[in-house]
Order: structure tokens, then C-alpha cells, then sequence
């Protein structure tokens, strides 16, 4: 497993898995967007810490494993997997990746792509 990277990148994951969104905040750009499969762009800082913060509320075991990172010139992509408990209490594996963008060591861009779409509902 690799090691969650530093900086803005990196506080995507250190914030999901401690479940404090606070260790976040402070990286995300005014004008960050969020393009989440099935649903539509999430714009704004407050906006995306509320989308965050619902999905936490959502699943609040959801833990991230780091399996790669490819940095270049702003960009970052972070391959992990990761684990939850579905609403039926079900077990839920995913994996994917998360393309990150920075200007001035700010968060401006987040996209993420995962292998298992079942449970977005626009998916189905």
C-alpha cells in the first residue's frame, strides 16, 4: 500500500478516514468542483463539504486504501480501494481512482471514477 500523499491531494483521504472533514477544509479552493458519478457537479466549497459530509453520514465506517499515486504538474491521480457497510448492512468493496487538481496548493477539481456504479442510482 502506498502512503496517502502530501498536501492537498493526500487531505481528501486523511479527512474521509478520520471522519473529520476539518482537516479538509482548509485545501479546498472557493470555487472547488466535484464531478461525482450520478450526480451532477458538486461547485463551491461549501457545497462540496456538505456532499462529503452526507456521504460520511451515509456510510460512517467508509474507510480508503491508497494503492498508487501519479503526480504531475498540478495533477495528482490516487488509485485506492475501499470499504463501507451498505443501508441493509451489507458489505461494500469499490475501487477507483481520484484525479485532483491544485493551483497554489489549493484543491480546484476533483473527479471520481470507481469500478462498481451499482449502487448510483443514474447507473442502474
Amino acid at each position: 500500500m502506498t502512503p496517502v500523499p502530501a498536501g492537498a491531494p493526500g487531505a481528501i483521504f486523511e479527512a474521509m478516514n478520520g471522519k473529520d472533514l476539518s482537516v479538509l477544509e482548509p485545501y479546498l479552493a472557493d470555487e472547488v468542483q466535484f464531478d461525482f458519478p450520478g450526480t451532477a457537479v458538486v461547485a463551491g466549497k461549501k457545497r462540496v463539504l456538505v456532499f462529503l459530509r452526507a456521504l460520511l453520514r451515509k456510510y460512517p465506517d467508509l474507510e480508503f486504501a491508497v494503492h498508487d499515486v501519479i503526480a504531475s504538474s498540478g495533477k495528482t491521480c490516487i488509485v485506492w480501494a475501499n470499504s463501507a457497510r451498505l443501508d441493509s448492512d451489507q458489505p461494500y468493496r469499490n475501487s477507483g481512482v481520484t484525479i485532483v487538481h491544485c493551483e497554489n496548493s489549493l484543491i480546484t477539481y476533483i473527479s471520481d471514477y470507481f469500478k462498481d456504479t451499482s449502487f448510483v442510482p443514474a447507473a442502474r
